[in-house]
């Protein structure tokens, strides 16, 4: 029980910190895009290509994390410092001489990447994106450096400066599109996103200097640990690679359609990024524990922390999912409403909203899955289950756009998501045997609480009057948001979904502890 509330204890200000963190980097969109506005093509130009490296990458770091968090760890918990910095001067040595040859490949393939988007339709628009990319590859090192280095440090047990790593970078956006937006324009935004993107690994060299760590160049190629982090990072970067293959076609099918790229970006930042702010503030705790249990071979206990989890989880996440798709409207009136931002743009995106909230659990489930199997050292069932989502998203996609244009997109992801879930879940039980006793009945109660506050919100939103205004915006809003989550809480407690009941009387406890 000690260990659980330890556990909960280093979540919390994680949480904490990330989810502001998210939010501090919506805002950064927020802003540029009212100043822009979304019907600006270069502005669109520059959210298609601030997403390529990071797609691009993403599957590199991925891997990356993964591995340096199992082998690092195995050698401080074994004294064995020595050995674990070696290993960390070679993995980061590694990894900038891998960069350096991915980023020639992306400077040669950028004359190829907008040919498959509108932008090719237009001399200046095609030239200004090429430009653009050759620009934002470079980024890529210091992506290579940041997924090390939060590696380290969370295996460190140092969680919350990693979780803030995207603070400065969103701060820069911001405070350039304010002072200097007008001066130089979207050429002058992509400087600024560059610098502040190289800013998320800088900031994280202090800390790390603080453990003592100072990096030394080592390319021990045919080192064991080199050799072991090689074979476990292939099939995560194929699974993972698969998935941000995914992004990038969701990404360049959105780029044929006129001023919706900004828009997805946005929307993506609003859902899928801050659902996987809150998935990886848990898992960058969990990971090490369920490494740590599985090495000793203390299945009861990883099984434990993995139901627990998976449960907090769903009841966090189905109701988001419900209140996403109730509020969606008068959500986006409220935040992005302003500047340059019309209402047909408004409109677009709370369908966009609408319909990657229908992946949510899928997209959480699926992390928290991923990071139980890495645990245990079995790295293909996700790299599988990464090739079943693309060919499931692509296929379900090339229906959809035929009926629902543009939309079809992201609901064939969110479709795609929840289809990955539920191999997985198939997976891990096959591996692991039975471990998630109860799961599928606190998913049902989840699912009946969260319509009943659904039916709540829509209610409210039929009676409360449209306003113009800031203030009746933000009244349109938290009315049905307080009065929906009042009502997911009173259905928890009666329909005994355990993870509310037990946070909810952890409050009075507190509340009695003051008052007394």
């Amino acid at each position: 029980m000690k260990k659980e509330r330890n556990i909960l204890g280093a979540v919390s200000p994680v949480l904490i910190i990330t989810v502001l963190s998210k939010l501090l980097s919506l805002l950064s969109v927020q802003i540029y895009m009212a100043h822009y506005g979304v019907a600006n093509e270069y502005l669109n130009i520059y959210s298609y290509v601030i997403s390529i490296p990071n797609i691009i990458f993403t599957c590199i770091g991925t891997a990356l994390s993964t591995v340096v968090i199992p082998i690092y760890v195995g050698h401080r918990a074994r004294g064995r410092l020595s050995e674990a910095k070696r290993f960390a001067d070679n993995i980061i040595t590694v990894s900038l001489a891998l960069t350096f040859i991915l980023m020639l490949i992306g400077f040669a393939i950028a004359p190829i990447l907008p040919r498959y988007t509108a932008f090719a339709d237009s001399d200046a628009l095609y030239s200004f994106t090429v430009k653009a990319l050759m620009i934002v590859f470079p980024v890529m090192f210091f992506y290579a450096l940041n997924y090390i280095f939060q590696g380290m440090l969370q295996s460190m047990g140092r969680y919350k400066l990693p979780a803030f790593v995207t603070v400065p970078s969103s701060l820069v956006v911001i405070l350039y599109t304010v002072f200097l937006g007008d001066r130089f324009g979207i050429p002058g935004l992509l400087v600024a996103t560059v610098i502040g993107l190289s800013l998320q690994a800088l900031i994280l060299i202090p800390p790390l200097i603080q453990e003592k760590y100072f990096y030394k160049p080592s390319f021990e190629i045919k080192h064991p640990d080199i050799i072991k982090a090689g074979k476990m990072a292939i099939p995560v970067q194929l699974g993972v690679g698969a998935y941000q293959l995914n992004m990038l076609y969701n990404v360049t099918m959105i780029a044929r359609f006129e001023g919706m790229v900004t828009l997805l970006t946005y929307v993506q930042n609003l859902t899928l990024q801050m659902i996987l702010a809150l998935v990886f503030s848990v898992t960058a705790v969990v990971y090490p524990k369920l490494t740590e249990s599985a090495s000793k071979g203390n299945m009861e206990e990883y099984k434990a922390t993995l139901v627990r989890v998976l449960k907090s989880m769903s009841a966090l996440l189905i109701p988001m999912t419900f209140g996403f798709i109730g509020v969606r409207k008068s959500l986006l009136s409220l935040l992005a409403g302003w500047g340059q931002i019309t209402e047909g743009d408004i409109n677009k995106a709370a369908i966009l909203l609408a319909v990657y909230a229908v992946g949510i659990l899928g997209v959480g489930f699926k992390e928290i899955l991923d990071r139980g199997l890495y645990s245990l050292g079995n790295t293909t069932i996700s790299a599988v289950n990464g090739l079943v989502i693309m060919i499931a998203n692509i296929s379900i996609s090339l229906v959809l756009i035929q009926f629902l244009g543009a939309y079809g997109i992201p609901l064939a992801y969110s479709c795609a998501s929840l289809i990955g879930m539920c191999v997985l879940l198939c997976a891990v039980k096959k591996k692991i045997g039975n471990f998630a006793e109860g799961l599928g009945t606190l998913i049902v109660k989840c699912v009946i609480s969260s319509l009943v506050m659904f039916a709540v919100v829509e209610i409210l939103n039929c009676v409360i009057p449209v306003s113009a205004t800031i203030v009746g915006k933000a009244v349109s809003l938290f009315i049905p948001v307080c009065a929906g989550a009042l009502v997911y809480v009173l259905m928890a407690i009666v329909l005994k979904i355990t993870p509310v009941t037990e946070l909810v009387f952890k409050f009075i406890k507190r509340g009695e502890k003051q008052l007394g």
